[in-house]
């Protein structure tokens, strides 16, 4: 028998001596030590571009078209990101939090040792993801959809999952401890293998065909 995956924490990004973007974001450019702020110059679309190293902070970035993009060694901290499209996003070693992502729109995307906390991902959509060494704290996952999506040994901790869809998704090792999920929508297959609390069973007792009713008399 095939053994959980087990929870592995991310590991931080590695942030170098941070410089001022030094103009207007460019397609096919590589941002690295850069530390980004406020309203981007150049920002609403863009096209192969990579970030290492970098720095995003109080940026607003709603609404953008990003396709081909990079983020490596990266910490996003108060942005908001509200309805961006990601079109091939690949994210390593990044942290997130206090931001706002949502309705992102990041299908297919890949993640490798990322942190999210205190981050609104309500209605945002990673269709078949694949990610590894994912862990997000006090999130709003909130009707966001996750269908066939890759997540084993993820880690979500107070996260709210009202209505979030993970149908089709890879749960294996995954510890939902702590979470809201009412209204969570997946069934038997995604549950194999997932960390839930005493508690959280009368939430899932539906998704199994149980009914729970109390005894009078």
């Amino acid at each position: 028998m095939t053994r959980p995956a087990l929870p592995v924490a991310p590991k931080p990004p590695k942030l170098g001596n941070l410089r001022p973007l030094p103009g207007p974001l460019e397609d096919e450019a590589v941002y690295r030590e850069v530390a980004l702020a406020g309203d981007l110059p150049g920002g609403q679309t863009l096209r192969s571009v990579t970030f290492e190293k970098c720095v995003f902070r109080g940026v607003t970035l709603r609404g953008v078209n990003w396709q081909r993009v990079r983020f490596q060694d990266v910490r996003f901290e108060g942005c908001d990101l509200s309805g961006a499209a990601w079109d091939d996003v690949a994210l390593e070693r990044v942290e997130v939090s206090d931001c706002r992502l949502l309705g992102l729109q990041a299908p297919g995307a890949r993640l490798r040792h990322v942190r999210l906390d205190r981050t609104v991902l309500a209605l945002s959509v990673w269709l078949k993801a694949d990610a590894a060494h994912l862990r997000l704290d006090a999130c709003d996952l909130s009707e966001a959809v996750f269908m066939g999506a890759k997540l084993p040994g993820a880690v979500l901790r107070g996260c709210q999952l009202a209505r979030t869809d993970l149908r089709g998704a890879l749960l294996d090792g995954a510890d939902l401890r702590g979470c809201d999920l009412r209204g969570v929508r997946l069934g038997p297959a995604e549950l194999q293998g997932v960390t839930v609390e005493p508690t959280q069973l009368l939430d899932l007792a539906h998704l199994l065909g149980v009914k729970v009713e109390t005894l009078e008399g």
